[in-house]
């Protein structure tokens, strides 16, 4: 919480709460706080925090391609995180590049692709446009994937490039 919100929430001025929190510490030049002032700042009750249901982290090889199926089915990542509850940058990354995730995170991913795999996103408000470069942008996304990664030589062309070689 800022100094704003505690002195909003405690009908305090900003300018008090400040000066509390800068106090030095206690000592024999501390200065007493008045009685009421603490009692209106003790009686904030915390912010709630979001506490994952379930605590832990995961791989995210799993959450990560099943974002990128909703993707090549035409969700954008906008649609995607707005239902997640996330931020679509956190979606983003989750399906490109982060190696672990929430698995509070990662079973929502499973949830929601289990509900939207099947369904059409033009016939559930998505733009045709949006759904279209959706698809060509995974689609982009997965042939970049594969022209990185090494390809596995086969037992019968090695033998073909040695030949190749031994007579030059």
């Amino acid at each position: 919480m800022s100094a704003q919100d505690i002195a909003d929430r405690a009908g305090l001025s900003v300018t008090l709460v400040r000066r509390l929190l800068r106090t030095p510490p206690p000592g024999p030049n501390a200065q007493n706080i008045a009685r009421t002032t603490a009692d209106a700042i003790l009686g904030i009750p915390l912010p709630a925090r979001h506490k994952p249901s379930v605590p832990g982290l995961t791989d995210s090889i799993e959450a990560s391609g099943l974002l990128a199926d909703l993707a090549r089915a035409g969700w954008p990542a906008t649609t995607l995180a707005r239902r997640l509850g996330v931020n679509p940058r956190t979606v983003a990354e989750v399906r490109d590049k982060r190696p672990r995730l929430h698995l509070d995170l990662a079973l929502r991913i499973r949830r929601l692709h289990r509900h939207l795999i099947g369904l059409d996103p033009v016939h559930h408000g998505i733009h045709p446009a949006d759904a279209a470069r959706t698809r060509a942008a995974a689609t982009q996304r997965s042939t970049r994937m594969l022209n990185n990664s090494p390809r596995p030589a086969s037992p019968v062309a090695a033998p073909a490039a040695q030949a190749t070689n031994s007579t030059a």
